[in-house]
Protein backbone atom coordinates (compact mmCIF):
# COMPACT_ATOMS: atom_id res chain seq x y z
CA UNK A 1 0.00 0.00 0.00
CA UNK A 2 1.77 3.02 -0.87
CA UNK A 3 2.30 5.45 1.54
CA UNK A 4 2.10 2.79 4.63
CA UNK A 5 3.84 3.05 7.61
CA UNK A 6 5.84 -0.65 8.87
CA UNK A 7 6.41 -1.14 12.83
CA UNK A 8 8.07 -4.05 13.68
CA UNK A 9 8.04 -3.35 17.37
CA UNK A 10 4.58 -4.25 18.56
CA UNK A 11 4.13 -7.73 20.66
CA UNK A 12 1.01 -9.45 20.31
CA UNK A 13 -0.67 -8.81 23.64
CA UNK A 14 -0.50 -5.02 23.03
CA UNK A 15 -1.93 -5.66 19.50
CA UNK A 16 -4.73 -7.73 20.48
CA UNK A 17 -5.46 -6.02 23.48
CA UNK A 18 -7.85 -3.15 21.24
CA UNK A 19 -9.93 -6.59 20.52
CA UNK A 20 -10.38 -8.19 23.83
CA UNK A 21 -13.76 -6.95 24.59
CA UNK A 22 -15.05 -8.07 20.88
CA UNK A 23 -17.27 -10.49 19.91
CA UNK A 24 -17.13 -11.54 16.59
CA UNK A 25 -14.68 -11.70 14.01
CA UNK A 26 -14.44 -12.87 9.92
CA UNK A 27 -12.69 -16.41 9.31
CA UNK A 28 -11.42 -17.47 6.32
CA UNK A 29 -10.60 -20.80 5.50
CA UNK A 30 -9.80 -22.37 1.64
CA UNK A 31 -11.50 -25.35 0.28
CA UNK A 32 -11.16 -26.78 -3.76
CA UNK A 33 -9.21 -24.13 -4.46
CA UNK A 34 -11.07 -21.38 -3.32
CA UNK A 35 -11.48 -18.76 -0.37
CA UNK A 36 -14.72 -18.88 1.97
CA UNK A 37 -15.39 -16.50 4.37
CA UNK A 38 -17.46 -17.13 7.54
CA UNK A 39 -18.71 -14.97 10.50
CA UNK A 40 -17.40 -16.33 13.96
CA UNK A 41 -17.89 -15.71 17.77
CA UNK A 42 -14.45 -15.78 19.05
CA UNK A 43 -12.63 -15.67 22.15
CA UNK A 44 -8.91 -15.41 23.20
CA UNK A 45 -6.72 -17.85 26.00
CA UNK A 46 -5.22 -15.95 28.44
CA UNK A 47 -2.01 -15.43 27.25
CA UNK A 48 -3.52 -14.58 23.89
CA UNK A 49 -1.35 -16.87 21.76
CA UNK A 50 -4.63 -18.90 20.90
CA UNK A 51 -8.16 -17.93 19.47
CA UNK A 52 -11.24 -20.20 20.25
CA UNK A 53 -14.24 -20.39 18.09
CA UNK A 54 -17.18 -23.28 17.21
CA UNK A 55 -18.36 -24.25 14.39
CA UNK A 56 -21.49 -27.17 13.41
CA UNK A 57 -19.42 -30.00 11.96
CA UNK A 58 -21.72 -29.81 8.81
CA UNK A 59 -20.63 -26.48 8.02
CA UNK A 60 -18.06 -25.58 4.75
CA UNK A 61 -15.64 -24.03 7.39
CA UNK A 62 -15.67 -27.10 9.32
CA UNK A 63 -14.68 -29.29 6.27
CA UNK A 64 -12.37 -26.49 5.14
CA UNK A 65 -10.08 -26.68 7.84
CA UNK A 66 -10.28 -30.49 8.39
CA UNK A 67 -8.45 -30.29 5.18
CA UNK A 68 -6.63 -27.59 5.12
CA UNK A 69 -5.95 -26.31 8.89
CA UNK A 70 -4.25 -22.92 8.22
CA UNK A 71 -6.69 -19.93 8.62
CA UNK A 72 -6.91 -16.30 8.96
CA UNK A 73 -8.99 -14.35 11.19
CA UNK A 74 -10.02 -10.74 10.72
CA UNK A 75 -11.45 -8.61 13.89
CA UNK A 76 -12.12 -4.79 13.39
CA UNK A 77 -13.65 -2.08 15.37
CA UNK A 78 -14.97 -0.16 12.48
CA UNK A 79 -18.58 1.19 13.40
CA UNK A 80 -19.20 2.31 9.96
CA UNK A 81 -19.14 5.54 9.98
CA UNK A 82 -16.42 7.73 8.25
CA UNK A 83 -14.58 8.49 11.09
CA UNK A 84 -13.25 4.99 10.96
CA UNK A 85 -10.91 6.44 8.53
CA UNK A 86 -9.10 7.42 11.18
CA UNK A 87 -10.01 5.47 14.26
CA UNK A 88 -10.84 1.86 12.92
CA UNK A 89 -8.18 -0.68 13.79
CA UNK A 90 -7.95 -4.33 12.15
CA UNK A 91 -5.95 -7.41 12.97
CA UNK A 92 -5.47 -9.98 10.95
CA UNK A 93 -4.58 -12.87 12.58
CA UNK A 94 -2.84 -16.19 10.28
CA UNK A 95 -2.13 -19.56 11.74
CA UNK A 96 -3.38 -22.89 12.07
CA UNK A 97 -6.60 -24.43 13.25
CA UNK A 98 -7.30 -27.45 15.45
CA UNK A 99 -9.96 -29.28 16.57
CA UNK A 100 -9.91 -29.52 20.53
CA UNK A 101 -10.55 -33.22 21.05
CA UNK A 102 -12.24 -34.08 24.01
CA UNK A 103 -10.77 -33.83 27.46
CA UNK A 104 -9.30 -30.88 30.15
CA UNK A 105 -8.10 -28.67 27.53
CA UNK A 106 -11.89 -29.23 25.61
CA UNK A 107 -12.96 -28.04 29.24
CA UNK A 108 -11.02 -24.91 29.36
CA UNK A 109 -11.48 -24.05 26.12
CA UNK A 110 -15.24 -23.86 26.39
CA UNK A 111 -15.24 -22.26 29.98
CA UNK A 112 -13.03 -19.53 28.17
CA UNK A 113 -15.37 -19.21 24.95
CA UNK A 114 -18.66 -19.47 27.01
CA UNK A 115 -17.11 -16.54 29.97
CA UNK A 116 -17.22 -14.84 26.73
CA UNK A 117 -20.73 -16.16 24.66
CA UNK A 118 -23.24 -17.36 27.41
CA UNK A 119 -25.51 -17.50 25.24
CA UNK A 120 -24.43 -20.30 23.21
CA UNK A 121 -23.97 -23.07 25.59
CA UNK A 122 -26.76 -25.03 24.58
CA UNK A 123 -24.34 -24.97 20.95
CA UNK A 124 -20.94 -25.78 22.72
CA UNK A 125 -22.80 -28.94 24.27
CA UNK A 126 -24.67 -30.04 20.65
CA UNK A 127 -22.33 -33.75 19.97
CA UNK A 128 -22.35 -31.69 15.88
CA UNK A 129 -20.42 -28.54 17.32
CA UNK A 130 -16.74 -28.73 17.07
CA UNK A 131 -14.52 -26.29 19.51
CA UNK A 132 -11.31 -25.29 17.09
CA UNK A 133 -8.49 -23.49 18.10
CA UNK A 134 -6.08 -21.56 16.16
CA UNK A 135 -2.79 -21.18 16.97
CA UNK A 136 -1.93 -17.35 15.72
CA UNK A 137 1.59 -17.60 14.03
CA UNK A 138 1.26 -14.06 12.55
CA UNK A 139 -0.23 -11.02 13.50
CA UNK A 140 -1.12 -7.70 10.85
CA UNK A 141 -2.39 -4.49 12.71
CA UNK A 142 -3.69 -1.68 10.88
CA UNK A 143 -4.47 1.68 12.17
CA UNK A 144 -6.09 4.62 10.27
CA UNK A 145 -6.11 2.16 6.99
CA UNK A 146 -2.41 2.65 6.56
CA UNK A 147 -0.20 2.28 9.80
CA UNK A 148 0.88 -1.26 9.71
CA UNK A 149 2.21 -3.05 12.86
CA UNK A 150 3.59 -6.87 12.21
CA UNK A 151 3.63 -9.44 15.24
CA UNK A 152 5.23 -13.50 14.37
CA UNK A 153 5.97 -16.27 16.16
CA UNK A 154 8.80 -16.33 14.19
CA UNK A 155 10.23 -13.04 14.88
CA UNK A 156 9.05 -13.74 19.33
Amino acid sequence: MPGAKHDQKKDLSQILSVFEDLRFAVLATSGEGKPYASLIAFAFTADRRNVIFATSKATRKYKNMMNQGSVSILIDNRSQRPEDLSRAEAVTLLGTARLVRAGARKKEYSNIFLGKHPELSTFIDDPGTALMMMAIEEAIHVTRFQNVSVWSERAG
